[in-house]
């Protein structure tokens, strides 16, 4: 994906250069969990079966376990559940809303979906074996031996590799959410790179001299749209003079990039560290509007157009007849065609 960002507000508002494309960075591998040792975590279905504190939990120990809840919404106790009692699943007290969570609706129309899938044979039920089949395909996810047991070690590592497939995939999450983004760091890059393509001599400052090329052409017919150049360099200069903070008449790396960062902080409005394309424009349109006060206040002031004097009224108090109405387009007093 390509950014939708120019080198500088500014110059995109008095010189209307073209928009760079920039390319995000590629994303990072996620950090491994745990890095600093601590142990992973166990599932709370491993503290509950393991009582005893073995350090395993055998199949026949983990059915039990993930058969109370079928025994619990089967309430007929014919050895199958109906879809209004496997919805059952999705209710209080064994589903209970949670702030930003899904709702009670939309858990049911999960658990419908997953009914669908249970039924196999789609006779419109769920049947003991069918839901012990799910519960023994979920064992073997951990019973990485085919030992029939699920030990400690077994399960820590399975949950360290789902929580960084989890983090892995947070991180496209928001990777893709960030596409044509930039972070502050990107954003200085980018105005640092415009300036070393000003800085002729190579020696890390830009001088006034340097600097006015931003200001574009003198003449020719690049200038065509643009506005005049005395204007240009003119806003160009207030420019310099507002990013050379120590008035040595040079721009260093330090003042660009304090001035890159300052320019970061206005544009993003939402405080979350990167620039959307929604942000720039904003910002754009806003140096566009201060640009044209800035030239409007450089022109003289126009002297007042002295009010036209009301015609003469003929004696005997009647008005004359207005004078009938020019073509539109044509000088008063000139020919108006030939008939």
């Amino acid at each position: 994906m390509k950014r939708l960002f120019g080198p500088s507000l500014f110059v995109a508002a008095i010189v209307t250069l073209p928009v760079v494309a920039q390319t995000p960075p590629p994303a990072t591998k996620p950090p491994p969990q745990h890095a600093t040792g601590t142990p992973v975590p166990l599932p709370q279905w491993f503290v509950e079966i393991d009582t005893d504190k073995k350090g395993e939990v055998t199949r026949a120990d983990f059915l039990k376990y993930r058969m109370k809840s079928f025994e619990e919404l089967d309430v007929n106790k014919d050895g199958k559940l109906t879809v209004e009692e496997f919805v059952k699943v999705a209710e209080p007290p064994c589903s209970a809303d949670v702030p930003n969570g899904p709702t009670l609706e939309e858990r049911r129309n999960r658990a419908r979906s997953e009914f669908q899938n249970l039924d196999t044979n789609r006779d419109g039920f769920v049947e003991r074996a069918e839901a012990e089949a799910l519960v023994h395909s979920e064992f073997n996810q951990y019973d990485t031996d085919r030992d029939n047991k699920v030990t400690e070690p077994e399960v820590r590592l399975i949950v360290q590799r789902s929580l960084a497939r989890e983090a892995a995939e947070r991180q496209q999450i928001e990777a893709r959410r960030r596409q044509g983004m930039a972070a502050i760091n990107e954003f200085i890059d980018m105005q640092l790179r415009e300036a070393d393509k000003l800085d002729k001599n190579n020696d890390g400052k830009l001088s006034q001299q340097e600097y006015a090329a931003m200001a574009g052409p003198a003449d020719g017919p690049q200038t065509q749209g643009l506005l005049p150049y005395d204007i240009r360099r003119q806003l160009v200069m207030r420019k310099f003079q507002e990013i050379d903070t120590n008035k040595d008449g040079q721009l260093d790396r330090v003042e660009l990039t304090n001035h890159a960062v300052k320019q970061f902080l206005e544009m993003d409005t939402n405080k979350d560290r990167f620039l959307t394309e929604e942000e720039f424009k904003k910002a754009q349109e806003a140096e566009t509007k201060k640009m044209r006060a800035v030239i409007q206040a450089m022109q003289p002031a126009q002297p007042p157009t002295p009010p036209r004097p009301a015609p003469a009224q003929p004696r005997g108090g009647q008005a004359q007849p207005a004078p009938a109405p020019q073509p539109q387009g044509l000088a008063p007093g000139l020919p108006q065609g030939t008939r």
